[in-house]
């Protein structure tokens, strides 16, 4: 039985690669979100006790400078807070990109691989087809051959 050979090889290994590619950076996006996700529950978590302290400190001794200083501590938090949900929004739009890129290169490399899958299957049939023709051939000779041989 002659070997398969599948003859887009080449492509085969070019659409892996780049599917590879694809699903590294849509691993590195995902990281990236979640690690914007986190920085946006810390600074949620800074704004909520600089908000705390500020409630503390108006119950207590009013005390305009300390707590000008807070007011001014939490506006910056909000402010931070405003561009972290900015940063997750479009970390969301290019992890949600590229999840598009990753699964139409994935799909793009299994169609391939179905192909191969689908000529190494056909190769084989075909090659199984041949040889029990052979075989059928050299048993046929030989009952030929032994009814030749036995008629005389």
């Amino acid at each position: 039985m002659k070997t398969f050979s599948f003859k887009l090889h080449a492509l085969l290994r070019l659409k892996e690669s780049k599917r590879e590619h694809a699903l590294a950076q849509f691993a590195a996006s995902t990281q990236e979100f979640q690690r914007l996700k986190l920085d946006l529950v810390n600074a949620e978590n800074k704004r909520d006790s600089v908000l705390e302290i500020l409630n503390k400190k108006q119950k207590g001794v009013f005390q305009s400078a300390q707590i000008q200083s807070f007011q001014t501590s939490l506006l910056l938090e909000r402010e931070n807070i405003s561009r972290i949900e900015k940063k997750v929004t479009e970390a969301g739009r290019i992890l949600e990109s590229r999840r598009k890129i990753f699964l139409e290169k994935d799909s793009q490399f299994k169609a391939v691989q179905r192909l191969r899958e689908k000529q190494r299957d056909e190769h084989y049939f075909k090659e199984t087809k041949k040889e029990e023709t052979e075989l059928e051939d050299v048993i046929s000779s030989r009952f030929l051959f032994h009814r030749i041989n036995h008629q005389s």
